[in-house]
């Protein structure tokens, strides 16, 4: 496992996040949803790099159904 850690930032309707969370629950350890920042709107979910591709490649496959976008993604600096 890494210990690099990664902040990815999602555009997603807040009426879209229950959801989200509901399907991610399902993959197990596979990311951490932390929380909408109130500033840029955006739900911040941190993710090993080991995983970072697979969770990419996820939340592209909800993009059309959730009506997210990723916007970016950096490594953590530490802050939740």
């Amino acid at each position: 496992m890494s210990n690099i850690e990664y902040d990815v930032y999602v555009e997603i309707p807040k009426s879209a996040v229950h959801t989200l969370n509901y399907i991610l629950e399902a993959e197990d350890n596979l990311i951490n949803v932390r929380h909408i920042d109130p500033v840029s709107g955006l739900l911040k979910i941190l993710v090993v790099d080991d995983e970072l591709s697979d969770v990419l490649k996820l939340l592209d496959s909800l993009r059309d159904e959730l009506h997210l976008r990723v916007v970016k993604y950096e490594p953590n600096r530490g802050v939740l």
